[in-house]
Formats: structure tokens, C-alpha cells, sequence
């Protein structure tokens, strides 16, 4: 092995040199580890070394389903990036080089027998908006291991260095401007949420308004998505690891109204489109568009890193963004485990499309 590891229980100085890492994000911070111990999760956390030299760490999450299993992320808790961050950038060919050995090591020691990890920094980008079916993407230092990955599809905003005029540019004028100019002409007005004390009034109404939109679709909020899942996540990352947006404007009546919310993660290298929702009753008033417009707007002006909109959905490619496919790869001890959790997955997603097909829309996944 060239690579070498040790479990670590981090202490504040650890938490400052994993955050410190060129391609760490929020969801390898100690906030979100907080939050993982807080909904019963347990964090894993490793150092990696090359030779003598610390090169970075490894952040995931420990768990037992009838195995012991290493994820990044872990699904069900609404992490989207985590795994391998380096003190400096490193190559794809040597990013899955330190995975095929963190693998060896997990079974050899008997730390673990199984261990999955979805890759953002080894995504492939479209660069636009053409879609490309999922059997025909390919990421070399993968395939060149010889490590077998499914991929999964995502919408990808660049922000770095890009001006509020540019980001206008790429809306979509029908689907996007034209929203956004209408909410404004109606007097809609989006306020951030910048005290503490007003976290648990936040996410009950969004929790209120997510129900509302799952109910119309026939599914029910994902774990993610309950409202103390929520609550976590915006206290454990208040005050500079969120943004918290709530759409106001007066009804019919005059009366104001909350009427469309959503939570975003932010981070120097990326930041997630966490949720969003609305009550049907407020549609024709644009709130969503105005919202997500004002969160893209905030984020670049604070110079936070690229959008990642976790997950593919239609009203998504009106932003401007293109397609990304994050790898998820699979290293397992035994390949009966594997073929039983690939079983489950494909009759999540078939139930999945079943349901989709009933409404008309198109299933990315």
C-alpha cells in the first residue's frame, strides 16, 4: 500500500485542517458532523498519509445494516458531497489510487466490509445542457482502475468570478426573467433569515409548504426533508454555512404572506440547493423563481463556490446551469451484500418512475 490511514477523533485543530482542504466542503465540517451525532449518526473520520507526508483526510459515516458499512455520503441524511479532501489539489488517477487502498485497509483490519462514495471532484461535466444517457458516461481514472460506478446526473452552476450581469445572461428568459420581473412588479420582496431565534418559525412553515408540494406529486417529505431534520441542519450550520430565504407579498386580500421558502448550503468550493417549496395558492405570483434568482445572486456576491443543485428536476435547467454526473462507486466485501442493496435500490427508483410516468414528467435518475 503507498497510502496509509489512522482513525481519527478530531479535536477543534483537526476540524481547522480538514475544513482548510482545497476541496473540502460544508459536509466535512465539524457543524455537519455535529448534526450527524444529533439525528444518531456517527461520524468517520480518517487521516490519510503518502509515506511519512499528511496529505488529507477521509469524512463519512459510520453505520450498521447487517454490515458494518463506511458511506459518503450516507443516504437518507442529506449530504450530498464527502469522502477524500487533500491539503493540495491532486490528480483523478491518484484521488482513486488512496480509495482503492482506504478499501484494503477497512477490510483488512476488519473495520469495515463495505464502502461507497459518490465523488463530486471526480464528476464529469457536460458543460451544457445536452443531456447524455447515463451508459455513456465515463470517468478515465475509474475506468482505467478497473473500479466498477454507476453514475448519477445533477445540475452544475459555475459562479466563480461571474458577475450579477452574467448570471442574468444565463436565465432562461420564459421560463426564469420573465418570473422574476413579474414577482418583482408585484411588489414581492425576499427576506434572509439572520437570527437564530427564528430557525424553528422557519422551518415550519417550509415543512408546511414541502408536505403541500409532495401531497400534489402522491409521495410523502423524504427523511432529508422533516422538519427536525431541517432544524438540525440550519442550527448546526447558522450563521455562515446557510442561507435561509423566505418569499413575502401581499395576497389578493392584502394580507402578506409567506409564500415560498428554501435552504441552500454554502461553502468556498460549493454550494447545495438543499430544498425549496411553495403553497400552490401563491403560484401565479412567481415566488419561486424570484427566490432561487436572489440565493444565486447572494452566493456569488459573497463568493461562495460553484452551485450544485443536488438532483435533477426540469424547472432546475432554467438557471443557466449544465449537467454533471457524480460517480458512485462501490467497494464491498462480500457480493451478495452488494447485489441485495442494488436490488433495493432498483425497486426504489422503479416505484419511482412508475409514479413519475403517472404525473408526465421525466425521470433523470
Amino acid at each position: 500500500m503507498i497510502y496509509s490511514f489512522t482513525i481519527l477523533k478530531p479535536n477543534a485543530s483537526d476540524w481547522q485542517m480538514i475544513e482548510s482542504c482545497c476541496d473540502s466542503t460544508c459536509f466535512h465540517s465539524r457543524q455537519w458532523a455535529d448534526y450527524t451525532r444529533r439525528i444518531g449518526r456517527k461520524p468517520f473520520i480518517t487521516t490519510v498519509f503518502e509515506g511519512k507526508q499528511h496529505i488529507g483526510f477521509f469524512v463519512g459515516t459510520k453505520v450498521w445494516m447487517g454490515i458494518t458499512m463506511i458511506c459518503a455520503p450516507m443516504d437518507g441524511i442529506g449530504t450530498y458531497s464527502q469522502g477524500l479532501c487533500f491539503f493540495q489539489p491532486v490528480s483523478a488517477d491518484k484521488r482513486v489510487a488512496v480509495y482503492q487502498d482506504f478499501a484494503y485497509w477497512l477490510f483488512r483490519d476488519h473495520i469495515a466490509s463495505y464502502l461507497q462514495v459518490d465523488d463530486w471532484a471526480l464528476r464529469f461535466d457536460t458543460g451544457n445542457q445536452d443531456w447524455v444517457p447515463y451508459e455513456e458516461v465515463r470517468i478515465p481514472a475509474l475506468d482505467f482502475a478497473a473500479i466498477p460506478y454507476t453514475t448519477r446526473a445533477t445540475l452544475h452552476l459555475p459562479l466563480h468570478e461571474k458577475t450579477t450581469e452574467e448570471l442574468w445572461a444565463g436565465l432562461h428568459y420564459k421560463s426564469a426573467k420573465y418570473s422574476v420581473n413579474k414577482a418583482t412588479k408585484l411588489g414581492l420582496t425576499v427576506h434572509r433569515i439572520d437570527r437564530r431565534e427564528y430557525i424553528e418559525a422557519f422551518t415550519r412553515i417550509h415543512f408546511e409548504q414541502v408536505t403541500e408540494v409532495c401531497a400534489r406529486k402522491g409521495t410523502v417529505p423524504k427523511p432529508s426533508q422533516q422538519r427536525e431534520r431541517m432544524q438540525a441542519v440550519c442550527e448546526a450550520l447558522f450563521p455562515h454555512r446557510i442561507l435561509m430565504l423566505e418569499v413575502h407579498g401581499n395576497d389578493d386580500n392584502g394580507n402578506d404572506q409567506i409564500m415560498a421558502t428554501a435552504i441552500w448550503t454554502l461553502d468556498k468550493g460549493e454550494c447545495s440547493f438543499w430544498t425549496a417549496a411553495s403553497f400552490q395558492r401563491y403560484m401565479k405570483y412567481c415566488p419561486n423563481e424570484l427566490m432561487i434568482w436572489t440565493a444565486i445572486k447572494t452566493m456569488a456576491q459573497e463568493g461562495c463556490g460553484d452551485l450544485n443543485f443536488c438532483g435533477m428536476a426540469d424547472y432546475k435547467l432554467k438557471y443557466g446551469g449544465h449537467y454533471a454526473y457524480i460517480p458512485h462507486i462501490v467497494f464491498s466485501k462480500y457480493g451478495w451484500f452488494t447485489r441485495l442493496k442494488d436490488k433495493a435500490k432498483q425497486l426504489y427508483f422503479a416505484i419511482r418512475r412508475y409514479r413519475q410516468a403517472k404525473r408526465g414528467k421525466h425521470d433523470f435518475k
